[in-house]
């Protein structure tokens, strides 16, 4: 009896240290750069008045999805190219760029926020 339970301990705590390493995977993947979202979307956060990451590169056709992570409303807005409007806290909206070239953007309500999102 003693045996089949340090096995089954040993079982657990190596699908626990798994689990850990996937997670960290995960977390080390998303501060390197964007992320991809269910949707397949690469993914911009808005958090602490700022576009993260700063410049971001897609492919010709891709999506983008903008989080606001923070307490006050944003927008993503390029001129003539792209236009989120205001997202609220906690919501995400999803852009589609068919042009390639370098798109600089920014919020509509802090203009002091800029972005870059290369497509290629």
């Amino acid at each position: 009896m003693t045996i089949t339970k340090n096995r089954r301990g040993a079982r657990v705590a190596l699908l626990l240290v798994a689990l850990a390493a996937f997670a960290l995977a995960l977390l080390q993947d998303g501060a390197a750069g964007a992320g991809v979202t269910a949707s397949g979307a690469k993914s911009v956060d808005i958090a602490n008045f700022a576009f993260h990451p700063q410049t971001l590169r897609i492919n010709r056709g891709g999506k983008v999805a903008f989080t606001n992570s923070s307490n006050v409303a944003h927008t993503a807005t390029r001129g003539g190219s792209f236009d989120t409007r205001r997202i609220a806290p906690g919501k995400t909206k999803v852009v589609q760029l068919n042009q390639r070239g370098t798109f600089a953007y920014h919020c509509k309500i802090h203009p002091f926020m800029k972005g870059k999102i290369v497509v290629e």
